[in-house]
């Protein structure tokens, strides 16, 4: 499976499992935070690495451009 195969996969899992998650109750923004804990537990780094692509793509770094950010 490639890498982007696999990341999609992960994220569709990862949005099912917050979609139920009310962020205007304090019981759903710790359930967030316990969600984040989790993930940069079993993947280091990993939340920081997916927001600073975001950020490349916002800046229009990525596939558009030709260019595609670092992994």
């Amino acid at each position: 499976m490639p890498a982007e195969d696999s990341a999609a996969a992960i994220g569709a899992r990862l949005l099912q499992a917050i979609e139920g998650i009310d962020l205007t109750s304090a019981d759903g923004r710790a359930g967030l935070g316990a969600l984040l804990s989790e993930i940069e537990r079993a993947c280091p780094g990993a939340i920081l690495q997916q927001a600073a692509r975001i950020e490349l793509r916002a800046v229009g770094w990525g596939a558009r451009s030709g260019r595609e950010a670092p992994r």
